[in-house]
């Protein structure tokens, strides 16, 4: 595996590519058995779109997710992040490039229970080495523009479901990612605050942020500009 992370320019520039699935096909072993989560999917994601990935359970669209932001690697075909390929990444190179250049939502939250919400977001950039007094003001920054700037102290015990999960968002904006991947971010989450996420998304997307969701929900795939079907692992016509 080649380390190139730090060869190639990272920097953005307008109307480009950021991710490039081409013929991907993932494929797992359940009890010594192989099973294909996707079969020959191709996708590319430009900047500053807003793309619903949506499908039943067991479709292939968290997969489809997960290697599109290099969590995990596909069995054969390319996945190509910013002109890197990561089938041909070390998972500590793809591990950097994750935390510079991914901002990833999930369904649960994932958020530490025993820090503050600005804590929590000051994780990831904490990661980077930024000095603390530069970290916190980027975190309370983040948790302003999710509409938190009210909860900065408060652990995600005393928070909502819809304010962790914008806890969560903020965090995955810390570093100022190329994308942001959001796997099923309202499925524990009621109507109303559904809406409220699927309206932040919007205003992200709307400010520059290149957004992509895997998800049922019926409402915030209506709110994506572009929408792509995964059926039985493959990209649906």
């Amino acid at each position: 595996m080649t380390d190139t992370v730090g060869s190639v320019n990272l920097e953005a520039d307008s109307d480009r590519t950021i991710v490039t699935a081409s013929d991907v096909v993932r494929e797992y072993r359940m009890s010594g058995v192989p099973v294909r989560a996707l079969r020959g999917v191709s996708l590319s994601v430009a900047e500053r779109e807003f793309i619903a990935v949506m499908g039943p359970s067991g479709s292939g669209k968290s997969t489809l997710l997960h290697l599109l932001g290099g969590v995990d690697v596909a069995t054969s075909g390319r996945v190509v992040f910013l002109g890197q390929d990561f089938g041909r990444m070390s998972v500590e190179a793809r591990a950097r490039l994750r935390l510079r250049k991914v901002g990833l939502v999930f369904q649960r939250f994932h958020l530490l229970p025993m820090l503050t919400a600005l804590e929590n977001v000051e994780l990831p950039i904490a990661a980077l080495g930024v000095r603390r007094a530069e970290r916190r003001d980027r975190a309370a920054s983040l948790l302003a523009r999710v509409g938190l700037d009210d909860r900065l102290g408060h652990r995600p015990g005393e928070l909502s479901g819809g304010q962790r999960q914008r806890v969560a968002i903020a965090r995955a904006l810390a570093n100022e990612p190329a994308v942001l991947l959001a796997d099923e971010p309202t499925g524990e989450l009621d109507r109303a605050t559904s809406h409220g996420v699927l309206e932040l998304f919007q205003r992200l997307n709307s400010e520059g942020t290149t957004i992509v969701v895997a998800t049922h929900d019926p409402e915030l795939a209506a709110g994506a500009s572009r929408h792509v079907e995964v059926v039985d692992g493959r990209i649906g016509s």
